[in-house]
């Protein structure tokens, strides 16, 4: 018995094997490459190419180390603090409220495109018609209806809807559609094609897409830079959006500043109205005092002591101002509404911050009510933190309060010193002392409101853009998509690799024998031929004088088999056999014999599979004859009558399997073939034995003893791996002895390799004449 010892194969990578295999495969990586490559360049034919438009911004910043005689007019300027102030700004940039000014004074809200029979090219400067809407329906639910024009006669013109309704209309006169009213203008400095196709667009829906598109980049927060960015299939459109949004950012920006100063201007100009009444009053009673007391000097003993009253009383009456001013403010902050306070008033410095960020935050709160509700948090947050800071307010006015009014009392205390040292002067001259003072009070708090008047007035009229623009939107004459370059590169690696990852599952998923290299890698046992593939239409028996290359392969297989065979005087019985049924067993076991039997070595070729015998397939006279099966179970059955000569070598002889029994397996086991093949063995110098297979039944293995080697057939592109471990694991369990493969239906091509059958004898029985499309797409 055959003792083989199978050792573990190391898995190893044949890079020749793998290359091998996907180089057979080429045709499909150039089709592949072809389908993608045109299909990138119909791609890149037919997309619209998307460009990008930029505009810069620039803006100030503010100057913190101003001097105190310029402090005043530190709110004049329109820069910001900080880089996060600048981030801050990006939002306001593309704020919804800034944006729907953009698409009314555009008119985004309406598209117009110049069908085409794969594309439509939109359209915005050069149209021939323009449509405005100057009405929507009350529906919540409209996104955008689509439109197109048709038939256009003189004034009037058809419009047809995406279901076909037809709309009839002329032009100035105002057409009611499904979503609203709307008037189309004619335009004759361009003329009108066939058709035109418009979409009328929800202005919100047109917002929305604005605040996904523009793009707010800062390049430089140090420099105060800001980059507005916008993509789109029409650079004059995108460059038009850009600096609309720049300009109403802008106008937007102007009116918060003049918001604050109109509050203030309007505070001064009701205090002004209070204290000319004032002062007016006082003048009035001074000159009706010096008239009927008739005062012309004062008593000069009282010279020294009104000089100090008279420094007191100018610090008094700076006082006296700064306590009225605090009172006309207080009356401001204990009002409930929450309006914008009156600032740079030359109060405390702590004072007017805290009203400077109060009035800021009034001004975002009512931005933030533009798009939201009172019960939005972020509304709820800053009325906390306006009441927050109009407390802080008032408790910074009652502080100042208390220390006017304490120091008006220590003055004052100063003041009645002084007055008790001049008791001798005239009452009259206390009385004209007294108006004098409230005179003196009231002008000086009446010039200061002026210049107050003048300064915002100043602010007020100054147009000063909240941010430069550095560079008007423009548009870069390469495309951001689609990238040419990329895309066909793209194509080119995806051409390789689809084929690459679909080949590479199929190779993966595929277990299949095709060469004798498979077989090496999981067994020890060698193979003896490799059985070339057969059309339907070719010879599948060897003839006489035949070079074909079956029969070179079966005579190579036969000379390989002399070394296998042990050497004996009587016959040399070679068992074949496979795993299951359709491997080419049968068609190896008739052409060996044909080929082996010659005038001086006789062969019999037996047909031992008794459950599904094949034999007669290959027999040019088919007619019912005794065969191994009667032999069997008949003792009186003569070996004579079951010999056949073949009638394509008459060297040959065959022994059919006969009737198919209902017990093979009792007939094989009970010795009869035994002694036939011992008693055929004196007769003949070689017996093929034609098994069944292994796999599905084990007749086989009840006559392997008579077998002196055993040919294990494994066909190309049908055998699986399993089977060759199913044939080691026979040897190894010393089931069978003596086994070589033979692999049976091997292609030139097979699993993808070059295995190529050229003897080099010149002799060809075939002519394949496929046409050239079939060769290269041969798998």
């Amino acid at each position: 018995m055959q003792k083989i010892e199978f050792q573990e194969k190391e898995d190893s990578l044949n890079l020749r094997k793998v290359i091998s295999q996907y180089l057979y495969k080429w045709p499909w990586f150039v089709a592949s490459i072809l389908v993608f490559v045109i299909g990138a360049y119909i791609y890149l034919r037919y997309s619209v190419p998307q460009y990008e438009s930029t505009t810069v911004l620039k803006f100030d910043k503010k100057q913190s180390n101003l001097s105190s005689a310029l402090s005043d007019l530190e709110n004049l300027g329109m820069g910001l603090g900080n880089a996060d102030e600048l981030k801050s700004e990006g939002a306001v940039v593309t704020s919804r409220p800034i944006l729907m000014e953009v698409v009314k004074n555009l008119n985004l809200s309406v598209e117009y495109f110049n069908t085409g029979e794969i594309k439509d090219s939109q359209l915005f400067s050069k149209i021939p018609v323009v449509a405005k809407v100057l009405s929507y329906n009350n529906n919540e639910n409209f996104k955008f209806s689509e439109y197109t024009m048709i038939d256009l006669k003189g004034d009037e013109f058809t419009l047809q809807n995406e279901k076909k309704a037809t709309f009839k209309g002329k032009f100035n006169i105002p057409l009611n559609l499904d979503f609203g009213i709307v008037m189309f203008q004619r335009n004759s400095a361009f003329p009108f094609k066939s058709k035109y196709k418009i979409i009328f667009w929800n202005p919100i829906e047109k917002v929305k897409k604005l605040e996904k598109k523009i793009e707010i980049n800062l390049p430089d927060e140090k420099a105060m830079l800001m980059e507005i960015n916008l993509i789109g299939s029409l650079p004059e459109k995108s460059e038009a959006i850009l600096n609309e949004v720049t300009k109403q950012y802008n106008l937007d920006g102007q009116k918060d500043k003049n918001l604050q100063a109109q509050n203030t201007q309007e505070f001064i100009d009701k205090r002004l109205e209070v204290i000319t009444k004032d002062l007016s009053g006082v003048e009035n009673q001074k000159e009706d005092f010096e008239n009927r007391n008739r005062i012309v000097d004062i008593q000069a003993q009282a010279e020294l002591a009104l000089q100090n009253t008279s420094d007191n009383t100018k610090v008094l009456l700076q006082q006296q101002a700064q306590l009225d001013l605090l009172n006309s403010l207080s009356g401001e902050a204990s009002k409930g509404n929450n309006q914008l306070m009156p600032s740079n008033l030359g109060l405390n410095p702590s004072l007017e911050q805290t009203i400077s960020q109060y009035n800021s935050l009034i001004i975002s709160r009512n931005k933030t009510l533009k798009q939201a509700t009172n019960e939005n948090p972020a509304v709820i947050e800053m009325n906390r933190e306006i009441a927050s800071l109009k407390e802080v307010i008032r408790d910074n006015i009652r502080e100042q309060k208390q220390t006017v009014q304490t120091g008006i009392s220590q003055l004052q205390n100063q003041i009645n010193t002084n007055n008790s040292m001049i008791e001798k002067v005239p009452g009259q001259s206390k009385v004209y002392r007294g108006i004098e003072r409230q005179q003196n009070l009231k002008e000086q708090l009446f010039l200061f409101l002026l210049q107050k008047r003048e300064e915002n007035a100043i602010n007020l009229s100054v147009n000063v853009p909240k941010a430069k623009i550095v560079n008007p939107a423009f548009t870069e004459d390469i495309p951001v998509s689609p990238k040419k370059d990329i895309i066909l590169l793209g194509a080119l690696l995806l051409g390789v690799l689809f084929p690459f990852a679909v080949l590479y599952f199929l190779f993966m998923l595929d277990d299949k024998i095709y060469t004798r290299d498979d077989i090496k890698e999981r067994s020890e046992l060698g193979v003896l031929v490799d059985i070339p593939s057969l059309k339907d239409n070719e010879n599948h028996l060897i003839q006489k004088n035949d070079f074909s290359e079956l029969a070179e392969a079966f005579r190579v297989l036969v000379s390989n088999l002399k070394f296998v065979l042990p050497v004996k005087d009587t016959a040399k019985v070679v068992m074949v056999t496979s795993s299951v049924k359709g491997e080419g067993k049968t068609l190896v076991s008739v052409n060996l014999a044909l080929t082996i039997a010659n005038k001086n070595s006789r062969a019999l070729l037996i047909g031992s599979d008794i459950r599904n015998p094949q034999i007669q397939r290959y027999d040019s006279e088919p007619t019912k004859r005794k065969g191994l099966t009667e032999y069997l179970y008949d003792n009186s059955v003569n070996v004579e009558e079951l010999i056949h000569t073949s009638t394509t070598n008459p060297s040959c002889d065959v022994i059919y399997a006969g009737a198919i029994p209902p017990n093979p397996q009792e007939l094989l086991s009970n010795g009869r073939y035994q002694k036939l093949i011992e008693e055929m063995s004196s007769q003949y110098a070689y017996i093929i034995i034609d098994s069944a297979p292994l796999m599905l039944v084990s007749d086989t293995l009840s006559i392997v003893d008579t077998a002196d080697a055993t040919l294990y057939v494994v066909r190309s592109g049908v055998s699986r791996n399993i089977l060759i471990d199913f044939a080691n694991d026979l040897v190894r369990d010393s089931k069978l002895k003596n086994v070589s493969f033979v692999v049976n239906d091997v292609s030139k091509r097979a699993g993808g390799y070059g295995y190529n059958y050229s003897y080099g004898y010149g002799y060809s029985q075939t002519n394949d004449k496929k046409s050239w499309w079939r060769k290269i797409f041969k798998s």
